[in-house]
Formats: C-alpha cells, structure tokens, sequence
C-alpha cells in the first residue's frame, strides 16, 4: 500500500510536469483558431477572450496568433501549429498552478480602446486650442493697445503739422 501510494504521487508529478507534455490539442483545435482568428482581429484580444470565456482554447489561440508561426504557410503549417500549442497549453497549465498556489486570481484590465484613445487624444486637443486661443485674445488684445497708441500719435502729429502750417488765402 506504501509503494502504491509513492507510485500514484510520481505518476500525478509526472502528469503535471511540463516536461512530460501530452499532445493536449486536435487538428480541430486548430481549425477552430483557424474559424475565429477573424473575430480577434476584429475584436481585439481582451473582448475575444471575455467572449470565449477565457477558455484555454481560445488562450492557446491567443498565444499562437501573436506566435510569428502563426504566419507560416508551408506545408507542415497544422503540425508545427498543434507542437506550439501544446506548449502553450503546457504554459496555462503552469500558470494556473502556480496561481492555485499562491491563491491568486488574475484580473485583466480591459484595454484602452483606439476609440477611447481617440476621445482622449480630442480633449488634449481641444485644451490645447482654447489655451491658444486665450493667448491670441491677450495677444489681440496687446495689438490693439499697440494701434491706439499709434493713432494717437499720428493726430498729434498731424495736429502739430497741419496747425502751425500757414495756410494761404486767396482772394477771389
């Protein structure tokens, strides 16, 4: 009973262990990252993944559309693709142990989307105009000071000229 209790341990170790990797994926799994890459594109990677309920289907997916394998076209393409995928799943199960371990759950902020950053981006600008705005007024406003105080001394200038000036009479 000892032994079998020793053998059940090392054979759950061994199961475990990412360096006893089992072929966990399908030529169907891939299909399926094949049918949904489409809607990640689309969608972005945060949304896809809270649509699939962050599955590790879609987790592996996830991993092998941003993987630069994920472009290969040759041949072997679906083999290399399900060898990278096991890893992958090999990967997510090691992060859900040491997550079980260390009793955490990760919680993944949704992203800032290009519309979100769009909007932030227009209030800056937005700030932005009416700061310059404001300084063309005061600058306006430092013109127009500047062009009264040249009229005025045009008039006194044409007063001082024109008024000492002897102006001639003619009779008639």
């Amino acid at each position: 009973m000892k032994y079998h209790g020793l053998f059940f341990c090392f054979a759950l170790g061994v199961a475990i262990h990412p360096a006893f990797a089992e072929d966990y994926l399908t030529k169907n799994d891939i299909a399926y990252c094949e049918e949904n890459y489409g809607q990640y594109k689309l969608i972005g990677e945060y949304d896809f993944l809270e649509r699939e309920r962050r599955t590790m289907e879609a987790r592996v997916c996830v991993h092998l559309y941003n993987d630069l394998l994920w472009s290969y076209s040759g041949d072997d393409r679906e083999d290399k693709l399900l060898k990278r995928g096991n890893y992958y799943v090999d990967l997510e199960i090691q992060k859900s142990y040491e997550n079980a371990a260390n009793g955490t759950i990760p919680q993944e902020e949704k992203p800032v989307s290009d519309l979100q950053k769009a909007g932030m981006r227009i209030l800056e600008l937005e700030k932005k105009v009416d700061d310059l705005e404001e300084k063309i007024a005061k600058k306006d406003a430092v013109i127009n000071e500047q062009v009264k105080v040249i009229l005025d001394l045009v008039n006194k200038i044409k007063s001082t000229v024109f008024d000492q000036m002897p102006w001639p009479t003619w009779k008639l």
